[in-house]
């Protein structure tokens, strides 16, 4: 029996694990009635509940035996029953603790001194700097992890990829400096790449002998990764970004940034109807439908230019698009390419909720 929440707008999912409370009448009560009581049925109300994490200790006994050979020369053995494998053996953390850690981090964005407190109202005060070393040493042993998924992401022909600023310390300043969080994502997974700073050498480094799509803004420190390519990585742009620089022009109350968010709304239109179709179907459309629109908006771009003031929020817009228009018009060459980067935008946004913590 799995009755709806009502108004907390759940319904409570029969797999669910349920802890049962039997609330019975008294016997006293039933006994001072003087009948008998014969159980029919019964009324089961169910309410979502909590418990708090804990932590516990985890004891792992081996018991240790002598073995031994009665009327035999044979010496006597000790036996006792080797370790499970560990990834992290020297750490007094279990796995699940040290996990625990990671994704309060990394995925909750709860600081380390936080997780510090948390633990310490739970009875188990862990000092930060323990925390941050197995933080480290988790980041070590999972490198080979890691490096499995990149090769797994890269292996595919067309990835997408975005970045955001992450707050870093350093001991030889005051302050935080600004370092970059990568993400790259394919049909195979996402995975992430940290560096110091947002110069080329990040994605250089990382995409070196990857071939295909690379779909991703206007950062020119994806230039030189293309030239060096040889067309090996072909451009992808992102018209999120084009229409973007629209909308923010039309604050200026230019009635030719409306009619760009309109004529690029026209394009979004198509992908919406091919968007159930397959790969073969939506080129075809593409090129009947798209091509035609992408014309025509170049055509009003380059009369535009004539006359929009190059620094203005609308000249910006305009520049931004003429210059990335063959990355732009990439997308309707094969169906499977996106005409937007937004798949790529959506999995840094975590990181830039929780940059703050």
């Amino acid at each position: 029996m799995t009755p709806s929440a009502g108004m907390m707008g759940l319904s409570y999912h029969a797999g669910w694990n349920r802890e049962t409370e039997i609330i019975d009448v008294p016997e006293s009560v039933k006994q001072a009635t003087g009948g008998i009581w014969k159980m029919i049925g019964e009324e089961i109300s169910e309410k979502l509940d909590y418990t708090p994490s804990s932590l516990f200790v985890r004891r792992i006994v081996r018991p240790k035996y002598v073995v031994r050979f009665p009327g035999s020369d044979q010496p006597d053995e000790m036996k006792i029953a080797e370790l499970p494998p560990e990834a992290l053996p020297k750490s007094k953390a279990a796995p699940g603790l040290v996990a625990d850690v990671i994704v309060s981090k990394l995925v909750d964005h709860l600081p380390l001194y936080r997780q510090e407190q948390r633990y310490a109202r739970q009875g188990f005060p862990i000092a930060r700097s323990t925390l941050c070393g197995w933080l480290a040493e988790a980041a070590e042993v999972l490198t080979p992890l890691w490096q499995r998924l990149k090769d797994q992401v890269l292996a595919a022909n067309i990835v997408n990829t975005d970045d955001t600023p992450v707050p870093v310390q350093d001991p030889g300043r005051s302050h935080c400096r600004t370092g970059r969080i990568w993400a790259y994502v394919s049909k195979h997974g996402t995975v992430y790449d940290a560096t110091a700073d947002r110069s080329r050498d990040g994605p250089l480094a990382f995409l070196q002998g990857y071939q295909g799509f690379l779909q991703c803004d206007a950062y020119a420190g994806y230039d030189e990764l293309f030239r060096r390519s040889n067309g090996a990585i072909i451009e992808v742009g992102c018209w999120a970004h084009a229409r973007r620089k629209f909308v923010d022009a039309q604050k200026t109350g230019l009635r030719e940034a409306q009619e760009a968010v309109v004529r690029i709304k026209q394009l979004y239109a198509i992908e919406h109807e091919a968007k159930e179709v397959e790969v073969a179907a939506r080129r075809s459309l593409r090129q009947d439908k798209s091509i035609p629109l992408l014309a025509s908006l170049k055509d009003w771009l380059d009369q535009l230019a004539m006359s929009a003031l190059p620094k203005s929020p609308l000249g910006e817009a305009v520049t931004y698009a003429r210059n990335q228009w063959g990355a732009l018009n990439t997308y309707v060459t094969d169906g499977a390419l996106a005409i937007d980067n937004n798949l790529a935008v959506r999995v840094v946004k975590p990181y830039a909720i929780g940059r703050k913590n």
